[in-house]
């Protein structure tokens, strides 16, 4: 069951304070624009939630979290080496083994689910597509986040949601488009 007595006042353990650092970090991800600048912006708040979730007991956050520094590094050449495509895809069956080495129940199911959609998200060479696969993501992190009862982690999860949709938006990803009848499909 999580605790969720950190909801109630500020808790300030190390644990939390190493989330909170996390959550600050997760907060600029994503007003970056290229997908590089993505990649290694989310590096940092990794590093933080790792530590954060391992103190927390969240064992399969924490490693998944390691393995998405590690996954974000090894992404960073699929734009400029097609051929490297299939050694990052290698990742997935790793998620999988985490999860099923520190499994905890639903936690885990959901920063197992929450990977591998951060995993196909940066699988992504479109910044677009990177977004619309990390918004199916967020709200995978945010439940896990709650199932712990990571109070940095919901937040980073909340403002990370957010941004990502409003990036989302002034992109135009949500734009009326119509289609043409020339295209053959019909609305």
């Amino acid at each position: 069951m999580p605790d969720f007595s950190a909801w109630s006042t500020l808790d300030l353990s190390t644990a939390q304070i190493i989330g909170y650092l996390g959550t600050v970090s997760a907060m600029l991800w994503p007003v970056f624009h290229g997908r590089v600048a993505l990649l290694l912006a989310q590096l940092v708040p990794s590093l933080f939630f790792m530590v954060h979730f391992w103190l927390l007991g969240g064992v399969t956050g924490a490693a998944l979290n390691l393995l998405a520094v590690l996954q974000g590094v090894a992404a960073i050449p699929l734009g400029t080496r097609p051929n490297f495509r299939v050694a990052y895809l290698l990742i997935l069956p790793v998620i999988a083994g985490l999860m099923a080495m520190t499994w905890n129940g639903w936690p885990s199911l959901f920063a197992a689910l929450a990977m591998t959609l951060v995993s196909v998200a940066r699988y992504q060479t479109g910044v677009l597509r990177f977004r619309l696969f990390m918004a199916l993501a967020l709200p995978c992190w945010f439940t896990h986040s709650v199932l712990l009862g990571s109070v940095p982690g919901m937040l980073a999860d909340v403002v990370g949601m957010t941004v990502n949709l409003w990036m989302l938006a002034r992109s135009g990803a949500f734009a009326n488009r119509r289609l043409s009848p020339e295209s053959g499909a019909s609305p």
